[in-house]
């Protein structure tokens, strides 16, 4: 029955642009999520039981969110649209090809821009910002950003951040 009810939110619910409808649909399959998550509509959820959102999140418009590994998302955090977080893969020397799992942890104040690729077993530290198109293979340090593929360090962020991700549309 679950696997109905993800397939469900995944080719049908995460397209009605009604938020608190997704959510709510979200928190029924497991997913943990707090105050203020905003789940931007065609963004798939893989697991959602292993999604975990501390509050004050957007993620963007089409985006995939693959928790089956885990992943632990901090506050005030901003995912862009059609990013992905990839907590599977496979073992290219495994004769089986078996499949691996790792989490990924998204601590607060992140921002990841569009189309950036995070992949498992990534821990994105405070503050840090993965620029658009970034494939992210190595843990970012606090307050640094990246970009390339794979993602470099090029520059770092100003510790002096207080925003507040609390707002977004009910109707989107």
């Amino acid at each position: 029955m679950r696997i109905t009810l993800e397939l469900a939110y995944n080719r049908a619910v995460t397209h009605i642009p009604f938020n608190p409808l997704r959510i709510w649909w979200l928190r029924r399959l497991g997913a943990r999520l707090g105050r203020n998550v905003y789940l931007f509509a065609g963004s798939e959820v893989l697991q959602p039981s292993g999604l975990e959102i501390a509050g004050n999140c957007h993620i963007g418009r089409h985006s995939q969110i693959d928790a089956r590994g885990g992943i632990r998302v901090g506050t005030n955090v901003v995912i862009a649209g059609h990013c992905l977080l990839l907590t599977a893969d496979h073992d290219p020397q495994d004769s089986g090809f078996r499949g691996r799992l790792q989490g990924i942890s998204i601590e607060d104040r992140v921002w990841i821009g569009s189309r950036a690729t995070i992949l498992k077993g990534v821990t994105l530290g405070e503050g840090s910002v993965i620029a658009a198109g970034a494939t992210v293979i190595h843990d970012v340090p606090a307050w640094s950003m990246v970009a390339g593929v794979p993602a470099k360090i090029v520059g770092h962020r100003s510790h002096e951040q207080n925003y507040q991700i609390d707002y977004g549309p009910s109707f989107y």
